[in-house]
C-alpha cells in the first residue's frame, strides 16, 4: 500500500509550480506516512486476530480429535453447560435401542487440567458395582496416554508409578444415587498420583450428564500448551439398571478405538490442544465427530431398502447444510447420491442424526462403497466419512 502512494505521489510533483513544490511535498510525504502507519497497524491488528483465532495452526499429522480451550473458573458440578461449542465425539447415534445408548462425549482444556463430560441417554442409570470395580455398570472406561517420550501410544500400559499414561474409570453413580466416583485398573494402581481429580453428575430428564476433571499435575512430564498432542480413547459402559452382578456391563462403546485399547495405547487416537472448532478443522476430525452406519433392516413394508445415518455432534449442527450420501461402485465411480433429512431424536442435549434410503438392488452387499458427504450452508463440502470398519462391541462379529 505504500509503495502504491508514492508511484501515484511522484508524478504529480513533476507539475507542481517550483514555489509550491516543496510545501506540497512536505503535506504528500505526511499524508504518505500517515497512511503507511495505519497499514502496519492494520497488518499488525490482522496478525493478532490471526494468532489468538488459531486458525493458522495446521493440525498435527496422524490427529484424529481436538480438545477445544475451556472457559474460565470451569466448576464441576455436572452441568455441562460450560461444554457448550466444545469439540465432541458422538456414540451409538444408530443404535436401535436410542433411548438407552445414544450419547455425547465432550473434550475440553486449559493450563490447569484435561476436562471431559459425558451426556447419556438413559431410562434406568444406575452403578452397582464396588469402588474398585467401576467398569461393571453405566460409567466411562477412560485412556489417556500423556507421555513425551518413545514410549507415547506403545503396545503395553506401563505398570510402574506415574509413567504419564492412565487406564481409568469414571463414573457418576453409586447404584442408583448421584455421587461421582474415580477408579485406577487394577494392576495399574501407581500409575497416577489421582490429584486433584474430580467428577460429578446430574440426572436429566432423559439420561445422565456427568463432569470429568484430570489435573496435569498427575502428568508432571506434560507441558499443557497450544496445538500440543495427547492420545486417548473415550469408552462407553452401559448395565440397563440391572442389580445382577452378572448383567452389569451389558454394552459398550469406543468413540476412537475398540476394545484393543484395553491392551494398547497404539489403540488411542491422537487428539490436539487448540482454542476452538476451526473449519478447516473438519475434514481431519469429521470421522469422529459425525460418525457413519448403513443397514438393511429385517423387516421392511416396500421393496428393500438400505438405511443410512450420520450423527451430527449437537452444538455445530447448525453449521450443516446438508449430508448427502454418496454410493460408489468397486471402479470409484457414483452409483448414487442420495440427500438426507435430518431427524431430531431427542431435543435434550439436541440429539440429532441426517437419515437417507436408497434401493437395496444397487448397493450390492460386498460390491460397493458408502461416504457421506457433509456440506456448509454456502454449499462448501466440511468432511467426507466411511462406516467404521471395527467392531467395537462384546463379541467380534458382524
Amino acid at each position: 500500500m505504500v509503495v502504491s502512494s508514492l508511484r501515484l505521489a511522484l508524478p504529480a510533483f513533476a507539475r507542481l509550480d517550483p514555489r509550491k513544490h516543496i510545501h506540497n511535498m512536505k503535506i504528500s510525504f505526511a499524508i504518505i506516512r500517515r497512511v503507511a502507519i495505519l497499514s502496519l497497524a492494520s497488518l499488525a491488528f490482522t496478525h493478532s486476530i490471526d494468532q489468538s483465532s488459531g486458525a493458522s495452526s495446521p493440525l498435527t499429522p496422524g490427529v484424529r480429535g481436538l480438545a477445544t480451550r475451556a472457559p474460565k473458573n470451569m466448576k464441576i458440578d455436572g452441568d455441562l453447560s460450560e461444554f457448550k461449542g466444545a469439540f465432541c465425539t458422538p456414540v451409538e447415534y444408530y443404535n436401535s435401542d436410542l433411548r438407552n445408548r445414544a450419547a455425547q462425549f465432550f473434550y475440553m482444556w486449559d493450563e490447569t487440567a484435561f476436562y471431559a463430560g459425558l451426556r447419556t441417554l438413559d431410562e434406568k442409570p444406575a452403578n452397582f458395582a464396588p469402588d474398585d470395580r467401576l467398569w461393571e455398570g453405566d460409567g466411562v472406561e477412560w485412556y489417556f496416554d500423556a507421555r513425551r517420550n518413545a514410549n507415547f501410544r506403545n503396545q503395553a500400559w506401563d505398570t510402574n508409578a506415574s509413567p504419564g499414561a492412565v487406564h481409568c474409570y469414571w463414573v457418576g453413580l453409586k447404584g442408583t444415587n448421584v455421587q461421582g466416583r474415580f477408579c485406577l485398573r487394577p494392576g495399574y494402581l501407581n500409575a497416577i498420583k489421582k490429584t486433584g481429580i474430580e467428577v460429578a453428575a446430574r440426572r436429566t430428564k432423559v439420561g445422565m450428564e456427568v463432569e470429568f476433571k484430570l489435573p496435569w499435575a498427575n502428568f508432571p512430564e506434560f507441558k499443557p500448551v497450544l496445538n500440543e498432542v495427547i492420545a486417548l480413547d473415550a469408552e462407553l459402559c452401559y448395565g440397563d439398571g440391572d442389580s445382577d452382578p452378572k448383567k452389569w456391563r451389558v454394552a459398550r462403546s469406543f468413540a476412537y478405538g475398540s476394545p484393543l485399547s484395553v491392551q494398547q495405547p497404539a489403540s488411542l487416537g491422537k487428539v490436539q490442544l487448540v482454542d476452538r472448532l476451526e473449519p478447516a478443522y473438519w475434514p481431519v476430525c469429521g470421522a469422529v465427530m459425525m460418525p457413519l452406519r448403513c443397514d438393511t433392516a429385517w423387516t421392511q413394508n416396500s421393496k428393500p431398502q438400505v438405511t443410512g445415518y450420520l450423527a451430527l455432534p449437537p452444538d455445530q449442527s447448525d453449521q450443516v447444510g446438508k449430508v448427502v450420501f454418496r454410493l460408489l461402485g468397486l471402479d470409484g465411480k457414483t452409483l448414487g447420491d442420495y440427500p438426507s433429512q435430518i431427524e431430531t431424536f431427542e431435543p435434550v442435549g439436541n440429539f440429532q442424526r441426517a437419515k437417507a434410503q436408497w434401493p437395496a438392488d444397487l448397493a450390492t452387499p460386498g460390491a460397493h462403497h458408502l461416504l457421506g458427504i457433509v456440506y456448509d450452508k454456502a454449499g462448501k463440502e466440511l468432511t467426507r466419512i466411511a462406516p467404521r470398519l471395527v467392531s467395537v462391541g462384546m463379541n467380534p462379529g458382524y
